[in-house]
Formats: C-alpha cells, structure tokens, sequence
C-alpha cells in the first residue's frame, strides 16, 4: 500500500473537503498543505498530513491572550 495520496480528488477525499479547497490551502502563504508534485502528478504524504492537520489542531485551540484597555489604547467617554 502506498504512503501518499493522489490526486486532487483523493486529497480532498481524504481531507473530508472539496478539491478547491485543497488546492487553496496548498497555495496558501502561512503553513500551506504539505503537497508536491512529481511527473505532474500531485501526492500528499499521509505522515506530512497527520503533521499539518495536527498543526492545524493546535493553531485552532489557542486561547489568545486577553487584551487590556492599555494595551489597545481605548478609554471611557463618559
């Protein structure tokens, strides 16, 4: 059995997503969609996609940072 996906119909399949949405979040700028493409064909490597979408978790359950009214430069107007 193969370590890669194939296609962008298999990644969006794999993915749970349209082929669009693949395609964008691979030409994204910040932490793209590990994918490549050899002989003009596209792969994903199914342990570079359990590292990005494990990123992807992490990124998505940070809890910022509260901001203070200091910090932001708001004041009362009474």
């Amino acid at each position: 059995m193969s370590n890669f996906v194939e296609t962008w119909k298999g990644i969006a399949t794999a993915l749970g997503r349209s082929e669009r949405w693949c395609r964008y979040m691979a030409r994204r700028a910040g932490d793209p969609l590990p994918v490549f493409k050899v002989g003009g064909i596209v792969r994903l490597n199914h342990a570079d996609l359990e590292d990005w979408l494990g990123r992807q978790r992490d990124r998505s359950m940070r809890v910022p940072a509260p901001l203070a009214a200091e910090d932001v430069g708001l004041r009362l107007i009474a």
